[in-house]
């Protein structure tokens, strides 16, 4: 018998929504994408895969003050998520990551997160919501 193959879930497609003049905008995708440059200029790349961090990793990471966090949703800015705020967010996205294939019927949301890693080594978290 042969090992089982680990699942590991896709990154998300690219999302798109209309904007009030009814155009197209996709949402920013910074894993998708690979990378992420923040309000000061600052270049952060991907570390890893695309398809996202383990459950695990994610959880370490949002547990350390030291390390930045970032949540998109939609087509705006995404939102930095304060220490404070990093429990009730891990509560809401553990089960995408733990065991994405349970999911209710009309349950369309999913999380994906990645490490990014700028030029000094420091670690930022960017977590990417959808439905």
């Amino acid at each position: 018998m042969g090992k089982a193959k680990k699942h590991f879930p896709q990154a998300p497609p690219t999302e798109e929504l209309s904007d009030p003049s009814g155009d197209l905008v996709e949402w920013p995708s910074p894993i998708r994408d690979g990378r992420w440059t923040d309000s000061d200029g600052t270049q952060w790349r991907l570390r890893g895969e695309r398809s996202g961090a383990a459950a695990k990793r994610v959880e370490h990471l949002l547990r350390s003050p030291e390390v930045g966090v970032l949540l998109f949703y939609g087509a705006g800015d995404p939102t930095a998520v304060e220490p404070a705020d990093r429990a009730a967010l891990w509560e809401r996205m553990c089960p995408y990551l733990r065991t994405p294939e349970l999911r209710a019927v009309a349950d369309y949301a999913d999380f994906n997160a990645a490490e990014f890693k700028d030029e000094r080594r420091r670690s930022l978290l960017i977590i990417e919501e959808s439905c």
